[in-house]
């Protein structure tokens, strides 16, 4: 799975936006707010990855367990595609 190109995510004032521009902009017209763990799972989103692959990155950045990681990945993925912003 992947985000959908032309997904742009950015810090602005402690908090994360993702916003979507040219192809991705036709799918969703907004702006989603995340919080640091959020965007961390959809920029490494933005490479072609599988769910395990997402939990593993996260393990990796933050003390968690695969247990939380894999809900909040979970969590995260499940957002992204209700907004119709992850391909695969």
């Amino acid at each position: 799975m992947k985000l959908k190109s032309g997904i742009i995510i950015n810090e602005l004032h402690g908090d994360y936006v993702a916003v979507a521009a040219g192809e991705a902009g036709r799918a969703f017209n907004g702006m989603i707010k995340m919080n640091g763990t959020a965007a961390f799972i959809a920029k490494t989103l933005q490479n072609e990855i599988d769910e395990d692959g997402v939990v593993e990155a996260l393990c990796g950045e933050y003390e968690v367990d695969a247990e939380t990681a894999r809900e909040n990945v979970r969590a995260v993925i499940e957002k992204l595609r209700s907004v119709g912003l992850i391909d695969g």
